[in-house]
């Protein structure tokens, strides 16, 4: 349903938004080279503090979905995961703007008296932000800046009184009205320190609460790691580091060049490699955890100086598909070799529509072939928008094995736990498209019109592939 249709019911919210588009119109059309430079710089001013109000509306409307739990009953797995892809957001922006709306409680009364401990228990997180809530809705400081106290606002110290905390938050509120947000966390950090009167114990508690490890790609073929741990779980980290982390110098003596950051991060890697080697880490599907590499046999047998794509423009070289890494993402097919000359390779004929059609035989569950069939077909859960891997995925039998379904490729689809969930219970029906991969029915409430959808996580050995 789109704004104009909303607009017909008369919500003061839509024609508040839709006065501004109009008027946001009007600005758009309106010359800039008449303005003064004094009224230039007034309406640079003006333009970030409107930006900074319609944030705060914008978390407002967000908040409201959370309560109401609008992410999980649309199919989602939250509201974060619902904007993430409504949106088109990065994951760590949906997130971060899920727990500001929740925390800046915008909309909320803040005037007279504030019941602090009520106003603490209702909020995500334990501590609420009205100071900045308010300067927010005026726009007289940015998101950016909201951001940065709610991050110091998680970090203050154990054991302090609602009201220590309501002064705390006020107070960077009123930095955040003077200064940018790099002195503001600066001075924030100060104010932790200032009121830190915990015990070393508590303090070692706090920290390993706070643990936490993020993988996110960057989107340019490389990953970021990001976190913290607390000491012991660091100085662990370092003990398996250090000796794997030394410089290596070259044959003749030569100094090892790389930094100690790449040597680092090497460790880590060559820790993994280790790990996964020694066969003592869990089994998933039958398979010791592995670095897994999808490929077309014509791609691995491309010579290097034919490979990766060719001329996309019709220059005459055929343009050949890279390898996939099984938790996403082109690899070169010369990569692809290198890893292989020490794995083992597992055979999977395909169809033309790269369907795998001669692995597995019937029985409940699916055999180690089978897994690696469903992997090479759905690369990950299949159901629309998800991103899950492979790895966090089960094989989902479209025609239950009770009601006669068999376990055969055609019948199975790889799902997320949570997918599996909303395949099973909330109305959605998995069906076998005519090139063989999985689409997905919604229900009545969703979808009337009954549309099939598919996943679009890319398919990099697909140069054409069907809308």
């Amino acid at each position: 349903m789109d704004s104009s249709s909303l607009t017909r019911f008369g919500h003061p919210m839509v024609a508040a938004l839709d006065a501004v588009g109009d008027a946001l119109d009007a600005a758009t059309a309106a010359d800039v080279w008449s303005l003064s430079d004094d009224d230039l710089a007034a309406t640079i001013v003006a333009c970030e503090q409107l930006a900074a109000r319609q944030a705060a509306v914008s978390l407002r409307l967000v908040r409201e979905a959370d309560a109401r739990d609008l992410g999980r009953r649309l199919g989602a797995t939250s509201t974060t995961a619902w904007i993430r892809h409504r949106l088109r957001l990065r994951p760590g922006e949906a997130k971060t703007r899920v727990d500001l709306a929740n925390r800046l409680r915008i909309g909320d009364p803040v005037d007279g008296p504030v019941d602090f401990a009520a106003n603490v228990a209702s909020t995500a997180g334990g501590r609420s932000m009205p100071a900045t809530a308010a300067a927010l809705a005026e726009g007289a400081v940015s998101v950016d800046h909201a951001s940065v106290i709610a991050r110091t606002m998680v970090e203050l110290p154990g054991g302090l009184s609602t009201e220590q905390e309501h002064i705390a938050e006020t107070h960077l509120a009123g930095w955040a009205r003077q200064h940018d947000p790099v002195t503001v966390g600066r001075l924030g950090r100060h104010l932790i320190h200032a009121l830190d009167t915990d015990t070393l114990e508590d303090r070692e508690q706090r920290a390993y609460q706070r643990r936490e490890l993020r993988l996110s790609e960057a989107g340019d073929g490389s990953t970021r790691l990001s976190g913290r741990l607390d000491a012991e779980s660091a100085a662990m980290l370092r003990a398996a580091l250090d000796p794997l982390a030394g410089p290596c110098p070259g044959p003749d003596g030569e100094r090892d060049p790389r930094t100690a950051g790449q040597r680092t991060a090497d460790a880590l890697v060559e820790l993994a490699r280790r790990a996964n080697d020694h066969g003592t880490l869990p089994a998933r599907h039958g398979v010791r955890p592995h670095l897994a590499v999808i490929i077309t046999l014509d791609s691995l047998l491309t010579r290097a100086g034919e490979r990766d794509g060719g001329d996309a423009l019709g220059g005459g070289r055929t343009p050949t598909a890279p390898g996939e890494l099984g938790w996403g993402g082109p690899i070169s097919a010369e990569a692809v070799r290198r890893i292989g000359c020490d794995a083992a390779i597992s055979r999977v004929i395909a169809g033309p529509a790269s369907v795998p059609l001669d692995v597995g035989r019937e029985q409940r569950t699916v055999t180690a072939g089978q897994w690696a069939a469903l992997v090479a077909r759905d690369r990950g859960c299949a159901f629309p928008g998800c991103t899950r891997p492979a790895e966090w995925c089960i094989a989902h039998h479209i025609i239950h094995w009770a009601d006669g379904g068999p376990t055969d490729l055609d019948n199975l689809v790889l799902l997320c736990g949570h997918h599996h969930r909303v395949v099973h219970h909330h109305g959605w029906q998995v069906i076998m498209a005519v090139d063989g991969h999985p689409a997905f029915i919604a229900p009545p409430w969703v979808d009337p019109d009954h549309t099939p959808r598919r996943n679009t996580r890319p398919r990099y050995e697909q140069h054409n592939p069907a809308p």
